[in-house]
């Protein structure tokens, strides 16, 4: 016979109590909870219960780790510790925690596997073998695999957040609000695999929930946050049938605010414009280390890569840009030559200056400015729509709590993105520009010919001491590099950050997309214009 092990030497890490203490949460100037202090029980079931609007999703991303002690709008303060074994003296340690998101927060353009080896490949100690692997935990859970993210209904993407999220074995699993907007028979089904799961993984699990009727009975404890006592007050099981009078509607709370006139309005204004501007300084001074590509995981790295350059410098962008040097072409090439004064006496003399400005004027003037505004406002607002996507579903807060910086690989692959693909859309755009520019004037001067296109277009463009080959085309190559790899690096930069700002509706994801089409535009023009001043 065995000897038997003692409750603390069972413990496994996953089954710590998890401690508040003197926790502190507001919104603003409302107080959601006020000196805390409460025990969660390690390696079973809590369930979090509140009236509409007390905070309960606002405690999750506190505990989950996604709110600043200190932000804008949510502030708290207090500690969450994790409970060591009984008799062991080392100090509190920080528990890995993963959240499954009310909106499930599933990266789409990922398939069901992709998303569950995401966690599996992000896990809280990756040297250690993956007890799964993303086909089997699919297959435990009952997600298709052969379905995109998209095409699955919210049982089933339910359930494949809950793949993931367990295949990147957390020492505590936090559920927001996990049967909202599924029907009874759905929500009974996910309370059912939430117990399954847990009995199986013995992970610390707890769930914030205003559907008390579904996850009461697969609950061992039940916390109660009074928005009255601002406190969570725990509900003996006796009294679990009391609990749909306790919770109570939360009112917002009076505030006497003084009157504010003229002079403290545009104060106000003005410390928030300084606010803001203080903020992209930061974020500029910091944009060479947070966009510097050093992944977590390099696979996942040139995933990310390979996604935001196809949505950079896919097909739809070089239509784009090849259209648009098509247009500026023609335009420079014909109205030059078909509205020069007295043109019937100056042309002869002056044909092959214009050819050889004409030339100078799209390489290193027209196509580079026309180019990277047409990048900057397509490619900047395709960034942001997509990081702001990412944002307001979650995905973003999905990789912090993987313990995945978003600028590791959404900055970085977004900036390293532009980098390659803008120099190609703007030759795309070039050598379009000069083919139409070379029709347009063989056609209105076909007894010249082509010849004398090629012979006076590129005067101003080759080294007078080069030999041939790519080197004819050194000079000046240097500034429109500069350009465009400047105008390039801040357009991505842009659309990051606008996309990656606090998104609370789908309004405030189509606004980043219109500011971000305003800032790089202006950015770009900025560019041109300092360059000029410099090239010229």
């Amino acid at each position: 016979m065995t000897n038997a092990q003692s409750p603390s030497q069972e413990l496994t890490p996953a089954q710590h109590p998890l401690r508040l203490v003197d926790l502190n949460v507001s919104i603003g100037a409302m107080t959601l909870l006020a000196e805390t202090n409460v025990t969660l029980p390690g390696g079973k079931i809590t369930v979090i219960v509140g009236g509409s609007g007390a905070g309960k999703s606002v405690l999750l991303r506190v505990l989950a780790g996604l709110l600043p002690r200190d932000g804008e709008k949510i502030r708290w303060c207090g500690d969450i510790q994790w409970e060591p074994s009984r008799g062991d003296a080392s100090p509190m340690m920080t528990p890995r925690v993963g959240i499954v998101f009310q909106q499930f927060a599933l990266f789409d353009e990922l398939s069901p596997i992709a998303n569950v080896q995401f966690g599996i490949d992000h896990r809280s100690d990756p040297d250690q073998p993956p007890g799964q692997t993303a086909a089997q935990w699919l297959d435990e859970l009952g997600v298709p695999s052969n379905r995109q993210v998209a095409n699955l209904s919210g049982g089933q993407k339910q359930r494949l957040a809950i793949a993931r999220t367990l295949a990147a074995n957390p020492d505590i699993v936090l559920y927001d609000e996990p049967t909202s907007g599924l029907d009874t028979a759905s929500g009974r089904k996910v309370a059912d695999l939430i117990r399954r799961t847990q009995s199986l993984h013995r992970r610390t699990s707890i769930v914030v929930t205003h559907d008390y009727e579904t996850l009461l009975p697969i609950a061992d404890e039940v916390l109660l946050l009074d928005s009255h006592q601002k406190r969570l007050v725990s509900v003996p099981r006796d009294q679990w049938a009391e609990i749909p009078d306790r919770m109570k509607p939360v009112t917002a709370e009076a505030v006497d605010r003084p009157g504010r006139g003229k002079a403290a309005w545009a104060m106000a204004k003005v410390d928030d414009f300084l606010t803001a501007s203080g903020a992209v300084v930061v974020a500029a001074l910091r944009l060479p280390f947070d966009a510097f590509p050093v992944f977590p995981k390099l696979t996942w790295g040139l995933r990310f890569f390979a996604h935001y350059l196809r949505l950079i410098g896919g097909v739809s962008a070089w239509v784009y840009l090849i259209l648009a040097g098509v247009i500026t072409g023609f335009t420079a090439t014909y109205f030059t030559f078909r509205f020069l004064p007295f043109r019937m006496y100056t042309q002869p003399l002056l044909i092959d200056e214009l050819l050889s400005s004409i030339g100078f004027a799209l390489y290193r003037v027209l196509v580079p400015v026309l180019a990277t505004i047409l990048i900057a406002a397509r490619c900047g607002a395709a960034v942001a729509a997509d990081v702001g996507v990412k944002q307001y579903g979650g995905q973003v807060d999905a990789m912090r709590t993987l313990g995945v910086r978003p600028t590791s690989y959404l900055l970085a692959c977004i900036v390293m993105a532009f980098v390659v693909a803008s120099p190609i859309l703007q030759w795309m755009a070039f050598t379009s520009a000069r083919l139409v520019s070379l029709l347009t004037f063989t056609q209105m001067y076909p007894d010249i010919g082509p010849y004398f296109w090629e012979q006076h277009f590129y005067r101003n463009l080759t080294d007078s001491d080069a030999v041939g080959g790519w080197m004819s085309w050194s000079k000046g190559w240097g500034w429109v590099a500069i350009k465009n790899l400047a105008c390039g690096i801040g357009t991505g930069a842009i659309g990051y950050y606008r996309g990656a700002s606090p998104k609370f509706s789908a309004g405030d994801v189509s606004d980043a997309i219109t500011s971000t089409v305003l800032w790089t535009t202006l950015y770009v023009l900025l560019v041109h214009f300092i360059v000029a001043l410099m090239e010229f």
